[in-house]
């Protein structure tokens, strides 16, 4: 039980807080009930005004907010009020932010962008929710989950996003929630529950239609999120609907170069080790917009491939095909060597099915030189199934089977599970056609092994 010097400290901190509401209030030409709606009672209000109870942490903020002055300002009132404040249980620091941690949170959103995780956690590690800031720990617990997305640990990356989607709620701050949400529906996206990422989307395509949300960066994400949901559910036409919807949001976006985002960080990491946080914070967020940038060019590019192959399924392959070359044209221009590559796979793929086979083996083989100059396995593994149907197509059986096997390889090296599954599916088709019973049907077993171990993987 609090003590009687405790309970009387609260009754203090009670009186001031409500004194600091009223003065503010009344000097805005605010009534009660303006104040109150729509999350408080007129009783409410009139209740801390009065000092009768001492209002929450959540309820301070709000009403920090709508009075439009720091939060501090209600509940601190002097150095003797904050020691109060801390005694029963107001954190300190909601006495504003800590500039350091400010610097260090913006640091981390690079290194992301960077794809430098082990040291975005690393620097991470030492800030703990409940000693930051409100707005800290929302962005504390984004990151975290966007480290975790990132390194392919999509069950962490729910945790921290589901936390990151509370915090911004019980701020309420709406644009904060959705980008959280956002991501959230990309991380059950990965763990293939489709349907609770096409959840989390809608709600975020929601905020945008209502008009609570007006940023077109955050509208290409969600409508390009939600193509990719209706592509995986099967619904071709709604995919289709919102792939475009994603390429038409944005016109023209400038296509800046990694050097100079590399450089503002340079000079931003000097500015903080000379102590001068403010500039450090200015070139920080120049160089986090550069990469933003990209990003969202890459993403335009890498809609225009998933566009080609919705069309592809609807058999509008001339439609395919010229979404997948705007897709080349982009991710080239960005020398983004993995999405140049999945491009090039996806057009030689489509080739190889109209019968071009020498245009879809150049096709194939400029996807796996990109591939190998990027050093990525999955990559390179999609590249060498393209390559290996081309060799089967040209009765070259023996070709084909050791590119599927060096395929195969990367893929398990990878524990990438899905795609190995997929190509063990399309070998064992190929097979059944040369008329090899057998190895089709182990092939098949294969396929489903690799379909359980990506399913248990997901559990763990």
């Amino acid at each position: 039980m609090p003590s009687t010097e405790t309970a009387n400290v609260g009754k203090a901190v009670a009186a001031r807080v409500g004194t600091n509401i009223r003065e503010v209030r009344t000097r805005l030409g605010l009534t009660q009930a303006q104040l109150a709606s729509p999350e408080f009672s007129i009783s409410y209000i009139s209740a801390i005004e009065r000092g009768k109870i001492r209002p929450s942490l959540k309820a301070l903020s709000i009403l920090a907010r709508r009075l439009d002055v720091p939060l501090t300002f209600l509940l601190e009132g002097s150095p003797a009020g904050a020691a109060e404040a801390r005694a029963v249980g107001y954190s300190p620091a909601d006495s504003g932010p800590d500039q350091r941690v400010e610097v260090d949170l913006l640091h981390a959103g690079i290194l992301i962008q960077q794809q430098a995780y082990e040291q975005a956690t690393q620097l991470l590690a030492p800030l703990q929710p409940e000693r930051l800031t409100t707005d800290q720990a929302f962005r504390l617990y984004l990151l975290r989950g966007l480290i975790h997305l990132g390194a392919g640990e999509y069950q962490e990356a729910v945790v921290d996003l589901r936390a990151a989607v509370n915090q911004g709620e019980g701020m309420s701050e709406i644009e904060y929630s959705e980008r959280a949400r956002n991501y959230l529906g990309k991380a059950y996206f990965l763990l293939y529950n489709y349907t609770l990422a096409l959840e989390n989307h809608q709600r975020c395509l929601e905020v945008i239609e209502a008009g609570q949300i007006k940023d077109p960066i955050f509208a290409l994400e969600v409508f390009s999120n939600l193509a990719n949901d209706y592509f995986r559910l099967g619904e071709l036409e709604k995919a289709v609907t919102f792939y475009h919807r994603a390429l038409e949001t944005l016109d023209e976006v400038y296509r800046d170069s990694r050097a100079f985002a590399r450089r503002y960080m340079e000079i931003s990491q000097q500015y903080r080790s000379a102590g001068k946080l403010a500039m450090a914070r200015d070139y920080a967020m120049r160089s986090l917009a550069i990469y933003e940038m990209r990003d969202e060019q890459r993403l335009i590019g890498l809609t225009h491939q998933q566009l080609g192959k919705a069309l592809e399924k609807q058999n509008d392959l001339a439609g395919a095909e010229q979404e997948y070359r705007r897709a080349i044209e982009i991710e080239r221009e960005l020398s983004d060597e993995v999405a140049a590559s999945l491009c090039h796979t996806s057009l030689a793929e489509l080739l190889l099915k109209e019968g071009k086979l020498a245009e879809a083996e150049r096709e194939a083989q400029e996807a796996l030189n990109l591939a190998r100059a990027s050093q990525d396995p999955r990559t390179q593994g999609q590249a060498l199934i393209a390559l290996a149907q081309i060799r089967h197509q040209e009765s070259d059986f023996a070709g084909a089977d050791e590119l599927f096997h060096q395929a195969l390889d990367l893929l398990d090296r990878a524990n990438a599970h899905e795609l190995a599954a997929s190509a063990y599916f399309r070998y064992a088709n190929l097979l059944e056609q040369r008329g090899e019973v057998q190895r089709s049907l182990n092939a098949i077993k294969k396929a489903y092994e690799h379909q359980r171990q990506g399913k248990l993987g997901d559990l763990e």
